[in-house]
């Protein structure tokens, strides 16, 4: 009986070690959203103004582990190979509106889930895993890049 209790107790212990580090939606987003700052920086190689990001600490600790997003899916090129996932649809999106760059993760799907996300409409309101990348340096990405990302479902 007491091996049984400490066998139990044992499984327990590592699915909540498990289940840690994998972040949900909803902490996500507002990590995302509010724990960040973003000014606007001239760069004389691009001749415009860049986005440079100063993450916080909470932030921080996102970077590199295992996330849980839902968000709107907005393709970016005409070739459907580069995709974006916004906290806002389209209509209100940092491409079409005044919102920010901390609105949209750029999405790095693992190799076999590519033609998933080709299928996919403009907002369709989607739920993805993958790892967190916090983006300070390079400009030709944006300022998140969810990689490994895997289609979890459409919601609608």
């Amino acid at each position: 009986m007491k091996r049984i209790f400490v066998f139990i107790l044992f499984a327990f212990t590592i699915n909540s070690l498990s289940e840690a580090k994998r972040v949900g939606s909803d902490k996500a987003w507002d990590l995302l959203l509010n724990d960040v700052k973003i000014k606007y920086v001239y760069a004389i190689n691009f001749d415009t103004y860049l986005p440079r990001p100063k993450f916080g600490k909470d932030l921080k600790e996102l970077d590199g582990q295992q996330v849980t997003i839902k968000g709107f899916f907005l393709p970016v090129d005409v070739t459907g190979s580069v995709f974006v996932v916004s906290y806002n649809p389209m209509k209100t999106c940092f491409f079409c509106t005044g919102s920010g760059i901390e609105t949209i993760i750029e999405i790095s799907p693992k190799a076999d889930q590519q033609h998933k996300f080709k299928k996919l409409k403009t907002d369709n309101y989607i739920e993805l895993n993958g790892v967190l990348q916090l983006n300070a340096k390079d400009y030709q990405h944006l300022v998140y890049v969810l990689n490994e990302a895997e289609l979890v479902k459409v919601i609608k």
